[in-house]
């Protein structure tokens, strides 16, 4: 799902009865109290009074959504991209090998085409991914370790993994507490969790309110910050050991991509496409604006959460 990105513009909103559902209270803290902030084409986004969460108050299910995620998208899964996906890959490695004295069993959600676990060299590697033509691509390099399809329908085994990760794949998720929760029952004690997310509490986001770049639904439905990440964590039994920004590489023409929102009529999209595949275009800059955190987090006892939930 990492590839599955829809644009915003070109998004329809639901007319059936069933897709005018609205989340009754924040599907993480609980709390009734949700403010209308902004209706992004036709998909009201609200903000959590309780936890500060913003997400789309619209309830989505998986087979509403499974539309949007027919193919992949081509800007990111682009061959000529991968060097620039492997610069942020390189650095998750060394963060997580830093806390291994070996490598181990590792299960990335929404893998792709598998480049992420491609640079995990040494590690016993599995992965899902919903865009038929990725999963192709990453079980080519990993066989039958990579399964087809959306992450709710994989048979996972029990405390098997070290590692389970979701790059840019929470906030598609539809009930994240419930992704959450399978995580934890897939790793072993102690493992480790790893998201990453769009940082909805940056300064690019404050200032750009509902034109933020990330705020795309019904592909993206929830806009998390370390706050709100840290609580569903430690909600879903997981306790934060530590939180990045990380820079990432983006050649030109990507950056006007993701600036024009999938919006093919934009200023931003021209100038993209006008730059694609030319010298200018292929030049690549490194990109930290807070935008996007990753969260590691390890996966506590049943003992240790009841301790904290006695103290709370």
């Amino acid at each position: 799902m990492q590839t599955a990105t829809l644009s915003a513009s070109a998004a329809s909103a639901p007319t059936t009865p069933a897709a005018q559902r609205l989340h009754p209270s924040c599907p993480i803290c609980g709390s009734r109290l949700l403010t209308r902030l902004w209706e992004v084409d036709g998909y009201p986004i609200v903000r959590c009074g309780g936890c500060s969460l913003v997400f789309v108050h619209r309830m989505m299910g998986r087979e509403e959504l499974a539309a949007h995620y027919a193919s992949g998208d081509p800007v990111y899964s682009d061959d000529a991209n991968r060097d620039c996906l492997d610069y942020y890959y390189n650095r998750l490695r060394g963060l997580i090998e830093a806390r291994f004295s070996q490598p181990g069993k590792i299960f990335d959600v929404g893998c792709s085409s598998g480049w992420f676990l491609d640079v995990m060299h040494g590690w016993e590697r599995h992965g899902c991914e919903i865009v038929a033509a990725d999963a192709e691509n990453a079980r080519r390099q990993h066989g039958d370790r990579i399964f087809h399809g959306a992450f709710e329908e994989y048979s996972a085994p029990h405390g098997y993994f070290d590692v389970v990760t979701l790059q840019d794949v929470f906030d598609h998720c539809p009930d994240p507490m419930a992704v959450l929760s399978k995580c934890r029952g897939m790793l072993k004690e102690g493992g480790l969790l790893v998201v990453k997310v769009h940082n909805i509490s940056c300064l690019y986001a404050k200032l750009a309110g509902p034109g933020f770049y990330a705020i795309i639904p019904p592909s993206h439905l929830f806009y998390y910050d370390r706050g709100t990440l840290g609580l569903a964590a430690a909600r879903s039994g997981f306790e934060v050991v530590q939180s990045k920004f990380i820079a990432h590489r983006l050649r030109l023409s990507t950056v006007f991509s993701r600036l024009s929102r999938g919006d093919k009529k934009s200023v931003a999209h021209r100038i993209h496409r006008a730059l694609a595949g030319s010298r200018l275009g292929n030049v690549s800059v490194l990109k930290n604006l807070h935008d996007i955190v990753t969260i590691l987090a390890v996966k506590r006892n049943a003992l240790e959460i009841e301790d904290s939930t006695d103290v709370a």
